[in-house]
């Protein structure tokens, strides 16, 4: 969904199965905040024709993508995988926006490669929980996320300021499978919030969950800035993952439908 200064925009279906953006309610301000949660592809030429028309009237335009589409797929260009950030930044470059904002972009690559971005964290709605939870330690469930959440080697950049573990995760990167896992550090007897950007399918954080317990975490407990859960809430469940957040609030699931509840 696109939002322009927080209402959805008007868009136009015709029978050819092309899109308009067009009868905004008022164009008469000089700036403009776009907010994107993507959903599908198609949304892109929506925001293109929005820019486009804020353009057309002198309106400065500032982006906000809540969820960045192909951050994860930032490897080299080959017969067998695609670089497809490098043609989104392409494209949305384009466009020529005075500022986008990312929200937990997968890696800095992403602000690399698009002009004028920053990236932003949900710094408090993280130590909200873990206030709430009583968190003992974060658990970063690989190499990753902890070089990115702990600003390491230097610590000054550090996201979340918090007592953590990490794993060494091992995955194969064509098939996706996780090929062996190993924990670093004592959680004896601790609360652990598991901190992450994305859960797709959640094989991840089920593996990281079974080697705290293993290793005689007292509760865990999981925050993802984007919830795809393209499994549903009950395989975390059913390791045992009480609770789960994302940046909208705590995940639930009723009936198979997932939704979130404010903090």
């Amino acid at each position: 969904m696109i939002r322009l200064n927080g209402e959805p925009i008007n868009v136009a279906l015709f029978p050819d199965n092309t899109s308009q953006v067009w009868k905004l309610p008022d164009i008469s301000y000089t700036w403009a905040d776009i907010s994107w949660e993507f959903s599908s592809e198609s949304e892109f030429i929506h925001l293109a024709q929005l820019k486009t028309l804020l353009d057309s009237h002198s309106v400065k335009s500032y982006l906000t993508i809540k969820y960045l589409p192909y951050g994860r797929q930032d490897k080299e260009v080959s017969n067998t995988s695609t670089f497809a950030l490098r043609t989104f930044a392409t494209l949305l470059n384009s466009l020529h926006f005075s500022h986008v904002t990312i929200i937990d972009p997968h890696s800095i690559i992403a602000t690399d490669l698009i002009k004028n971005s920053e990236a932003k964290y949900p710094i408090e709605d993280v130590m909200k929980i873990a206030y709430l939870l009583k968190i003992d330690l974060f658990c970063y469930p690989d190499k990753g996320a902890y070089l990115k959440y702990t600003g390491f080697p230097n610590i000054q950049n550090e996201i979340y300021d918090y007592p953590c573990i990490t794993c060494n995760k091992v995955r194969n990167q064509s098939t996706g499978e996780i090929l062996s896992n190993e924990l670093i550090g004592d959680v004896k007897n601790k609360n652990v919030l598991i901190v992450d950007d994305i859960c797709d399918g959640g094989m991840t954080f089920i593996k990281t969950a079974e080697l705290l317990y293993a290793a005689g975490a007292k509760e865990v407990n999981l925050f993802v800035s984007h919830g795809i859960f393209s499994k549903g809430l009950k395989v975390l469940k059913q390791a045992n993952i009480k609770r789960i957040f994302t940046q909208d609030g705590e995940a639930l699931e009723y009936n198979g439908v997932i939704f979130n509840k404010n903090l």
